[in-house]
């Protein structure tokens, strides 16, 4: 019993993947074969990830974060990383970036966040 639903689970999981990728492929307007040939498999390959029947090996995750700038994190469970806050005081002009940082570490501490969001 436990096997049949680690198989669920794992099935559920890849028809997950299947979908944000699917999504992906939607939001850059490209065809399936075209998404197929960009990640280095054929096109029934490329439908069988989408439901979720194989799921993309390391390599073509690693494909998926560099050509396409997804996140794998996302790919993979749903969860959309937070742009770290470092990356905002980066936009901001560099006489101003320590005053920024400043501001934004004290509104965290009085909304009860941990400073790790300042983490690269």
């Amino acid at each position: 019993m436990h096997n049949g639903r680690k198989h669920k689970e794992v099935r559920e999981l890849y028809k997950n993947i299947g979908s944000r990728l699917l999504l992906k492929r939607r939001e850059l307007r490209y065809t399936q074969e075209q998404m197929a040939e960009l990640l280095g498999v054929s096109t029934g390959f490329y439908g069988m990830m989408k439901r979720g029947e194989k799921a993309p090996s390391i390599e073509k995750l690693i494909i998926i974060y560099e050509k396409l700038g997804t996140d794998i994190t996302y790919l993979l469970t749903g969860d959309q990383k937070e742009k770290q806050i470092p990356s905002y005081i980066e936009l901001c002009p560099r006489e101003k970036q320590h005053d920024f940082e400043q501001l934004m570490r004290y509104a965290l501490n009085l909304s009860g966040y941990q400073a790790t969001l300042f983490n690269k």
